[in-house]
């Protein structure tokens, strides 16, 4: 699919979180960039030394003011910022704060863009991109995958009375309203921005077909081998172990399963205390935080995947990441879910949505697939293909840069 973008322009994308860093903002605006670049553009990316999700600098960046160095063709520079591995409210402020103002210093002696593309969260960033607006006189094409503040009041992460929370709304709304356009990734999202302006489209997030797709049995067996669950029918839960989900179902349909591993994949604020929970049940397994290039192998040792969502405000309106490499992978998926991301996963027929907080009826979903594995490959097929239909980098790719070009 050719570039909208009649000549090769200077794109600059300011994020907090980018590679070698993998969480799903890193994952892909990693892959945004690197197809910005095969497309034939000059990417720039204005970020902070890796330090996420163990709240420490990375050892190749530590004592380090500001690097520089080149990824795939793509040119990125970091700023210091404070990191630290606990997980407080003033931590994470000056976590956020730090690599703000760092940023908006370095971007200010950088080349100027033809246009800035500003991942919001962690929000503090838009303040960023609103100063290097002005200074380089680039427009800004706001990228939003969660509205912040509201996700983490839903959540309980902070309260709406807390100092932060009353910062953060009217940064929030300025940044919308400033922005030449915003990107919203999913009709939640969208639905929450269009109150402060119009100039919003809705670009959902795609997945690489070609690293993540269905393995041959003789390999999901070998990747089941290295996950320490040779033979078994195993579930996996991928990425953020944080508020947003009900790990406790999870392990309460592990309890019940005695024949299902359960593999956690990921790290989080509610880590530690799902691995006390778990003291007890001898088929749930933690693998901590896996290194990207390590995923499709874990992708290829799941017979399903598994996701809780609390009930929370914006539950509806949330589409997990981890869907996505599912799909690709034809790995069914069982979650608790509502609104979007259930539309999703039935519109695909890749697995079977439950109610919120329905513990027997994940437990029943789970059991059969258990029991049918045809019902098993009937939901992987379904899901490798809806991901082929819809969820390609390419169309991705091809939006994004169709919105650059309204706006330089």
């Amino acid at each position: 699919m050719p570039s909208p973008l009649v000549s090769r322009v200077h794109i600059w994308i300011v994020t907090h979180y980018f590679s070698p860093e993998i969480g799903a903002a890193a994952i892909r605006l990693t892959r945004l960039a690197q197809a910005f670049v095969r497309a034939g553009h000059h990417v720039t990316i204005l970020t902070a030394m890796p330090n996420y999700p163990a709240g420490t600098i990375a050892p190749a960046y530590r004592g380090r003011l500001i690097a520089s160095e080149n990824l795939d063709g793509v040119d990125v520079r970091r700023v210091w910022l404070y990191a630290s591995p606990r997980k407080s409210s003033l931590s994470r402020i000056l976590n956020q704060i730090s690599f703000a103002v760092l940023a908006a210093v370095r971007g200010s002696f950088m080349q100027r863009p033809d246009v800035l593309l500003v991942e919001s969260h962690p929000l503090f960033v838009c303040l960023t991109g609103g100063w290097l607006k002005r200074l380089k006189r680039a427009p800004i094409v706001l990228n939003v995958s969660d509205l912040w503040p509201e996700s983490a009041i839903a959540t309980g992460a902070l309260t709406p009375t807390s100092p932060i929370v009353r910062l953060a709304f009217p940064v929030e709304h300025w940044a919308y309203r400033d922005a030449a356009h915003v990107v919203a990734m999913t009709d939640g999202v969208r639905d929450g921005i269009t109150p402060y302006t119009d100039r919003v489209t809705l670009i959902r997030n795609a997945v690489d077909l070609e690293r993540f797709r269905p393995v041959s049995a003789s390999d999901r067996e070998a990747a089941k081998h290295s996950f320490g669950v040779t033979g078994k029918f195993v579930a996996v839960h991928v990425g953020n172990m944080s508020l947003t989900y009900d790990l406790d179902l999870l392990l309460a349909v592990a309890q019940a399963l005695p024949d299902l591993e359960l593999v956690f994949a990921g790290a989080g604020s509610q880590a530690e205390t799902i691995r006390a929970k778990a003291a007890t049940l001898p088929n749930v397994h933690f693998t901590g935080t896996l290194p990207h290039e390590r995923m499709p192998e874990l992708w290829a040792a799941a017979d399903v995947c598994l996701i809780a969502l609390r009930d929370h405000a914006v539950a509806g309106g949330t589409l997990p990441a981890k869907m996505y490499e599912a799909f690709a992978t034809g790995t069914p998926v069982i979650a608790a879910i509502r609104g979007e991301g259930a539309a999703m996963l039935t519109a695909a027929g890749a697995g079977e949505a439950v109610t919120v907080g329905d513990t027997p009826g994940m437990v029943a979903a789970v059991q059969r697939l258990l029991e049918q594995p045809s019902l098993r490959q009937q939901m992987a097929q379904a899901g490798r293909a809806y991901a082929e239909q819809h969820l390609q980098v390419e169309q991705n790719v091809h939006a994004y840069l169709t919105i650059l070009n309204e706006v330089i």
